[in-house]
């Protein structure tokens, strides 16, 4: 008898504001389905989630759980997950993505004295804290994504100390002594791998850290990190590089060139090779598009911007 095959991951990238990293899905539209996702899926940065109504079920890698309205989430990046509502009552949910370091400062969560554990919260926190447990995650939540959708005069600093009081206030719940064995089962194996990739991406580095990373070996870290993520470990490095060229391109004045540089692209030509099999057109083009519009989503890993009917799209 064969070995299981693993579960493909998918991939889903948020492009978050250059000047304020944080990003707020929301509306009537955000409902989710009933139908079982057939696949789990990983983010580019922390989620955070708000369930306005009804209940369904939350998958997280090989842990279950049901959840009901007034509940809230909190996902890190590496951690596979899905959802999906209780038959014929699709729950409505709000998604709040961001880089709580870029958002708040490098490390300002672990600068405060008496929280543990921060680092691991940060990488691998799978959280679903109910209504009745933590009413006060749901009314920092709400604040934060009222702040943002209105944009009145000083929203910035408020949103900074509400996502820091909510954090703080999951990270309490996170480093209690219950929550210790929810740790690593939750996290994709290769999770080390992508850690390493999101924070470095800009450097060269041997492919072969990332299988030490991962204590494993190189063969079999190759052949792990294809069956979960769905592509080589390299090919996931240019994906992140291109996409973080895209944010490089769309909010700076940087010439090509040195968008190149600073994704980690030593020449230009390579740097115009990957864009250009990434996102279907030149860095050039892709800049002109995007100051005359919305910018093409070719790319294979994009995050959903809109509620899509069928299985979880959060």
């Amino acid at each position: 008898m064969g070995r299981p095959r693993r579960t493909v991951l998918e991939y889903r990238n948020y492009e978050l504001p250059a000047d304020f990293p944080i990003l707020a899905l929301t509306g009537d539209h955000w409902h989710i389905s009933s139908v079982p996702g057939k696949r789990l899926h990983i983010h580019n940065c922390l989620e955070i989630g708000v369930c306005h109504s009804a209940g369904g079920t939350m998958v997280f890698n090989r842990r279950q759980v049901h959840f009901s309205a007034g509940d809230v989430t909190c996902i890190a990046r590496n951690v596979p997950h899905t959802t999906w509502s209780d038959p014929d009552a699709p729950s409505r949910w709000s998604y709040l993505f961001l880089d709580p370091d870029a958002l708040l400062g490098p490390g300002a969560l672990r600068q405060i004295r008496g929280l543990r554990d921060v680092g691991f919260f940060l990488s691998d926190c799978s959280l679903l804290l109910h209504e009745e447990q933590a009413p006060w995650a749901k009314r920092y939540a709400e604040d934060i994504i009222s702040e943002l959708t209105d944009r009145q005069p000083g929203y910035q600093p408020r949103v900074q100390g509400l996502v820091a009081a909510l954090l703080v206030g999951m990270l309490r719940i996170y480093s209690q002594e219950e929550t210790e064995t929810l740790r690593d089962s939750d996290m994709s194996s290769v999770a080390p791998a992508l850690d390493y990739i999101h924070e470095n991406y800009m450097i060269n580095f041997p492919q072969e850290r990332l299988s030490q990373l991962c204590h494993l070996s190189p063969t079999h870290f190759r052949r792990v990190f294809k069956e979960e993520i769905g592509t080589s470990s390299l090919e996931f490095l240019h994906q992140t590089r291109i996409l973080n060229s895209c944010t490089l391109l769309r909010s700076s004045n940087l010439s090509i060139t040195e968008v190149a540089w600073r994704v980690g692209y030593n020449s230009l030509s390579s740097f115009n090779r990957q864009f250009s099999r990434a996102m279907g057109c030149s860095p050039t083009a892709w800049r002109k598009t995007a100051a005359d519009g919305p910018p093409p989503s070719l790319m294979t890993f994009t995050g959903w911007m809109t509620a899509e009917p069928g299985p979880d799209r959060s």
